[in-house]
């Protein structure tokens, strides 16, 4: 098991989309768990690269061929899941606030929340407050997930509670910000409710909150 998820992770490091593709399945029929997959094969080669992105300068085109292999490890990762009824846990939301055309970090939340079971509706980068808090309402969106790595992001993460304190949605909405603009300071102080320092942190707690969210929607159907 260990050697089949080393082998996706060093593939993906090397942009092997092809080879990616073929080890994800293999994992899957072999019996890996899903999880284990994404985290302990696509994650990790993932964390190798971004290693090696603060060690060395990485070209354009071997940029492109990593994340074509992250791409097709994730689609066929997702194809062999399809295959079993899965429950949907709920409707999450995600984009990179406007100013900022980062997606690497983004993307990555997006596939942790799909693999804990989330319908993610992804809104791509540059996005303005409104559109979050519009797609929120329209989505009955339960989680939001904000990304911003420039100073200037404070500024609209603000406006997206603001927003959605407008649309009468700020309770129905757990509103989570990343990237390397946010810390749990500033977190609290644009009144989002939770700051994740990664997409696997984030996948954790938004299925924790999630969960929460259902037993206690129970609890208030048993009294009536």
């Amino acid at each position: 098991m260990e050697n089949t998820l080393a082998e996706i992770a060093d593939s993906l490091e090397k942009g092997r989309c092809k080879k990616v593709i073929e080890l994800v399945r293999m994992a899957v029929k072999e019996g890996i768990a899903y999880d284990q997959v994404l985290e302990q094969g696509l994650l990790k080669g993932m964390e190798n690269v971004g290693l090696r992105f603060k060690t060395e300068t990485v070209e354009i085109p071997e940029i492109l061929a990593i994340t074509r292999a992250l791409n097709g490890g994730m689609d066929a990762l997702k194809e062999m899941e399809d295959k079993k009824d899965k429950k949907k846990i709920g409707v999450a939301i995600v984009g990179t606030i406007r100013g900022d055309f980062h997606d690497m970090g983004k993307n990555l939340v997006r596939i942790m929340l799909e693999s804990k079971g989330f319908v993610v509706v992804d809104l791509g980068v540059d996005v303005p407050a409104h559109r979050f808090a519009d797609s929120a309402l329209v989505e009955k969106a339960d989680v939001v997930c904000c990304s911003g790595f420039l100073k200037e992001s404070l500024v609209d993460m603000k406006r997206l509670v603001e927003e959605l304190e407008r649309r009468g949605i700020r309770e129905e909405v757990y509103l989570m910000v990343g990237g390397s603009a946010v810390d749990d300071a500033v977190a609290k102080k644009i009144g989002a409710d939770c700051y994740t320092a990664d997409a696997s942190e984030c996948g954790e707690k938004a299925y924790a909150y999630c969960k929460k969210k259902r037993r206690e929607k129970g609890k208030r159907y048993l009294r009536m």
